[in-house]
């Protein structure tokens, strides 16, 4: 792979062109990481907002009708839900696992089978979730590089 750059103190806005004959898996990856970078949420911790960018956020979940975002040692409100979250990171490296939480694959350690077909999905910072049935299609091919 050959990468060019291009400095120039008179460009407004940064811009990213790839050029391929294909795009596979790995390149897919690489287009979804730039997707999400500079891409940040709003969260809120103790009546002061923050600019979250999403390549921290490890996983969302939503309890009692109140959504919140995980780091690796923060957690922080949100006020959107997760139903519109989803729909604003849809081509990321984020992933309904569940009706009450989304996971950032790119922190996704491992999975192992459950009983009633569901799996446990491990994270790097050693937090478990619950993929539910209904969702492990879907992670199946998020993981495989389809549906981006």
């Amino acid at each position: 792979m050959k990468l060019t750059i291009h400095q120039d103190l008179a460009v407004s806005e940064t811009e990213i062109i790839i050029n391929c004959a294909h795009v596979d898996g790995r390149l897919r990856h690489l287009i979804e990481m730039i997707r999400q970078h500079g891409f940040s949420l709003t969260g809120y911790q103790e009546e002061k907002e923050y600019q979250i960018p999403l390549e921290q956020i490890y996983f969302m979940d939503s309890a009692d009708g109140k959504t919140f975002l995980y780091l690796e040692k923060e957690v922080y409100f949100c006020r959107d839900t997760l139903a519109a979250l989803e729909e604003k990171l849809l081509h990321t490296s984020f992933i309904r696992i569940s009706k009450n939480c989304i996971i950032n694959t790119d922190y996704l350690k491992s999975v192992r089978p459950l009983y009633n077909h569901r799996l446990e999905a491990f994270l790097v910072n050693g937090e478990t979730q619950i993929v539910t049935r209904n969702y492990i299609e879907v992670l199946k091919n998020k993981l495989k590089g389809e549906n981006l």
